[in-house]
């Protein structure tokens, strides 16, 4: 994604779809890209560049998505592809991202042979995701 080569625990995620029409929604706020039909059932979609801090690409019919699902949370987010499945015991420590956003979403390191990708943490990704359109929390009542 963006240049990126990045990861996501497959316990976290759906599915890569294709995302044939994206519907608008007006008035939605960023990230919110649309919506889109997966197998009869409304889907956000919602763009995690500007999060990550990776160059921007529209979402264009066509295009491909994963489908993070965790925590009660479910969206589409647009990628620029998959390079496939990879076993991993324990990700490595964080330590060594730098910080900003990406480690902000970091959950770990996955050891691969060109080098360590970061494995994101799709809950909090997709906490971040939902938060500019979330409803406020009510207020207490006395």
């Amino acid at each position: 994604m963006g240049g990126r080569t990045l990861a996501v625990d497959v316990r976290e995620t759906r599915e890569v779809m294709k995302l044939d029409v994206i519907g608008t929604v007006p008035g939605a706020p960023a990230p919110l890209l649309g919506v889109a039909n997966l197998r009869g059932t409304v889907l956000a979609v919602a763009d995690a560049r500007p999060l990550l801090a990776l160059a921007p690409k529209p979402a264009t019919s066509g295009g491909s998505a994963i489908v993070l699902a965790t925590g009660g949370l479910e969206a589409a987010v647009p990628i620029d592809g998959v390079l496939g499945l990879e076993w991993f015991d324990e990700p490595l420590p964080a330590d060594d991202v730098p910080d900003g956003p990406l480690k902000t979403f970091a959950a770990g390191l996955v050891p691969r042979p060109d080098g360590p990708v970061i494995l994101l943490d799709a809950a909090r990704l997709l906490e971040a995701l939902r938060a500019p359109w979330a409803p406020a929390a009510p207020e207490a009542q006395p």
